[in-house]
């Protein structure tokens, strides 16, 4: 009972501070403008995700940095860095290589307070590769309505559920503060978009998580924990990776912006986003539960592994489905 309380009053706090951000981005004219690449068909704020993030702040001040210096600080600072030149990026536009070494500094940081200095190089180096793609995924992949911050809900809630028997309080403590401040965040941007989370938002949430997952992998009882944790973020990685490769072989630019990614395509051939999104969170819910079971029932994770990419690659190939079709019923009514 004590650990739904955490989330409650997280998403309390978060549905509460969510009204001033709101207020401040409208003051200052804060809008994502529809263009060819947006989902979306009227102006939009963009920036709330602030408020989960100021939350997440708050709670890492308040639980880690006490505990672990290093860590608290790396990860404070991570925070600010990330916010900072993610809200630059909203407002003006920064340059790629500019966000991407910010992210490379703020990733090396937490890894080596998690992982420490001794760790093997291809540990270190593995880990922060995948936590700046993971953030930048997170980032790619909030283009509709409730899709991201639906799905950091559940990821924080299912970290929660498998760290909670196999570890410290600590990380407990962070994931319930995560899914709760995004819990108050989801009414402003499902099923209506009020409010997008923004590069602010999605960037130092992405990074939050996956230092999160980090943390709960190197410092569970069970050091076998890890391999079942890491199915949580498949989906992202999956499409993603993807979605990445299908440009590359296509020699699009990277950095322009695209509606490339399986969603994008579900919704382009008619799907609304309530549908597309909740799709999403079914699967998500549906990979969880079989973590959850092989966790407990010892399967060997290879299986689990499996099972998710079988769940992911299910849906890419739906949607995929789903679009070539409605372009081949466009293309013959026009003609």
């Amino acid at each position: 009972m004590t650990w739904v309380l955490f989330f409650v009053g997280a998403a309390v706090l978060g549905w509460v501070l969510c009204h001033p951000v709101s207020a401040l981005l409208r003051r200052w004219k804060c809008w994502d403008r529809p263009n060819y690449r947006s989902s979306h068909t009227e102006p939009t704020l963009r920036g709330g995700g602030l408020a989960a993030v100021l939350l997440v702040a708050g709670a890492v001040a308040a639980w880690v940095w006490p505990m672990d210096r290093l860590l608290g600080s790396a990860w404070l600072g991570g925070l600010v860095l990330l916010g900072y030149i993610s809200w630059r990026d909203d407002r003006h536009g920064v340059p790629v290589a500019v966000r991407i070494c910010i992210q490379t500094l703020v990733a090396v940081g937490v890894v080596l307070a998690i992982t420490g200095r001794a760790a093997p190089v291809g540990l270190i180096l593995f880990s922060v590769f995948a936590l700046v793609a993971f953030m930048n995924f997170v980032n790619f992949m909030d283009g509709i309505n409730g899709l991201v911050s639906g799905q950091l809900i559940l990821l924080s809630l299912g970290a929660a559920l498998l760290f909670g028997v196999a570890g410290d309080v600590t990380p407990l403590l962070i994931a319930l503060v995560m899914a709760g401040a995004l819990a108050g965040f989801l009414p402003f941007n499902f099923p209506r978009a009020r409010m997008f989370l923004g590069d602010v938002g999605s960037v130092p949430l992405g990074f939050s998580f996956g230092v999160l997952l980090l943390w709960m992998a190197v410092t569970a009882t069970d050091p076998a924990l890890y391999k079942t944790l890491a199915v949580l973020p498949f989906y992202f990685f999956l499409e993603g990776s993807l979605t990445v490769i299908r440009r590359i072989a296509r020699g699009e630019k990277l950095a322009h912006a695209h509606r490339e990614h399986f969603y994008q395509r579900l919704v382009r051939a008619g799907g609304s986003h309530g549908r597309t999104s909740g799709w999403v969170w079914a699967l998500q819910l549906l990979v969880i539960a079989l973590a959850c079971w092989q966790w407990r029932a010892g399967w060997r994770v290879e299986f689990l592994w499996l099972a998710a990419g079988l769940v992911w690659g299910g849906f890419f190939a739906y949607a995929e489905s789903v679009f070539r079709r409605s372009q081949d019923e466009r293309a013959e009514g026009g003609t």
